[in-house]
């Protein structure tokens, strides 16, 4: 097997980080992938705003933590949050977005950096809290959120792979 399926076969959400910040290296390598994500027609829908100043990050974990009803970091301590944007209107914005997430999860998994997909931030930029927070960061309103990404040095070794479904592929031939 390839190095590229090893690395799709073995990347795995890490919900536990150290504090250390990752290198801004391994951040642009990362980000790299998800610029050259496939997107429909080429348009690039996608936008990525990273946070890792840690005093946006507090006040950005408690605007989660108020709106979710959490009382626990929903992005789970990790030091590195990159916001995935997608520009309203345009042929598949969801999809490229999705898939330029997916394409820096595996990137992360290829430079042993921990990730995981966050999804809670739908729920935080769909209020007006949310919006102030996204205007403040300088992302225009053209821009609606579709999901994020935590990234950081792992604390604890990875779980195994659950058991995938017995009827995930329907082949016709």
């Amino acid at each position: 097997m390839n190095e590229t399926l090893k690395t799709i076969l073995g990347r795995r959400s890490i919900r536990s980080y150290k504090p250390e910040q990752i290198t801004d290296e391994e951040l642009n390598v990362i980000l790299k992938a998800g610029e050259y994500a496939p997107s429909a027609m080429n348009q690039q829908s996608s936008h990525f705003t990273v946070i890792q100043n840690k005093d946006v990050m507090k006040e950005f974990i408690e605007l989660a933590k108020d709106i979710t009803k959490q009382d626990e970091n929903p992005f789970y301590d990790a030091p590195t949050v990159v916001l995935v944007f997608a520009k309203k209107g345009n042929i598949a914005p969801i999809c490229d977005a999705s898939l330029a997430i997916g394409n820096m999860l595996i990137a992360a998994t290829s430079l042993n950096i921990g990730s995981c997909w966050i999804h809670c931030v739908n729920a935080i930029f769909n209020t007006e809290k949310g919006k102030k927070f996204q205007k403040r960061l300088g992302v225009g309103e053209e821009y609606g959120i579709v999901g994020s990404c935590v990234l950081g040095h792992a604390a604890a070794k990875a779980s195994k792979a659950a058991p995938r479904k017995a009827d995930y592929v329907n082949i016709i031939k």
